[in-house]
């Protein structure tokens, strides 16, 4: 049923959504409210996300247009620009539900004081950085190796450089998804570690 709503609209419901929540914990809770932080980084980090998928499709859909025609399904005709579109997409629900796992690691607890938002942010850095280290590393490490079989379904479609492109490019989103996968894992364990209260001397005296 969703597919039959554009990808922007839901998008852009979205931020409706959440401009409207953060609006009324802003007017309930004044000064001490908190949604608007956590929804603001959310959406900042999934501008961010969106961009960079778009930079990496552009850049990925000159290397091997057939990843995008043949694994993608997108035309021929303004490849580069559906590319972007994709990635734009791709990365921007990608760095919302990570932002959203590390909001809610960092404040979803009682009995534990939040991480604060502005420390959260300077930790963002973990995930792009090894989704871009996995994207460049991955292909130059495992371009060769092909276990999905990927190339066995190509052979007959395109020749054997375009698919050792093919795969080239496959490994590259792999990694970036890895990649972003264990910059969030990273930070939730750091904020969790950081959130445990500290124990007082009496209480690490009575547990020996």
């Amino acid at each position: 049923m969703t597919e039959a709503v554009p990808y922007w609209a839901r998008a852009a419901a979205l931020v409706a959504l959440l401009s409207a929540v953060a609006a009324v914990d802003l007017a309930k809770h004044g000064r001490k409210a908190t949604r608007w932080r956590e929804y603001g980084f959310v959406l900042a980090a999934g501008a961010v996300a969106g961009l960079f998928g778009l930079a990496n499709d552009l850049v990925t859909s000159s290397i091997s247009p057939e990843y995008f025609i043949l694994g993608k399904g997108l035309p021929t005709e303004s490849l580069r620009r559906s590319a972007a579109a994709l990635g734009l997409r791709a990365g921007f629900s990608a760095g919302v539900v990570a932002a959203a796992i590390c909001v809610y690691v960092a404040t979803r607890r009682a009995g534990r004081p939040p991480f604060p938002m502005c420390s959260l942010c300077l930790l963002m850095w973990r995930p792009f950085a090894l989704a871009a280290g996995f994207a460049a590393l991955l292909p130059l490490l495992l371009s060769g190796f092909d276990p999905l079989g990927l190339g066995e379904g190509l052979g007959d479609l395109v020749g054997p450089h375009q698919v050792r492109r093919f795969l080239s490019v496959w490994w590259t989103h792999l990694g970036l998804y890895l990649g972003l996968l264990a910059g969030v894992v990273w930070i939730a364990v750091d904020v969790a570690r950081k959130r445990r209260p500290e124990r007082s001397a009496a209480e690490e005296q009575a547990q020996e």
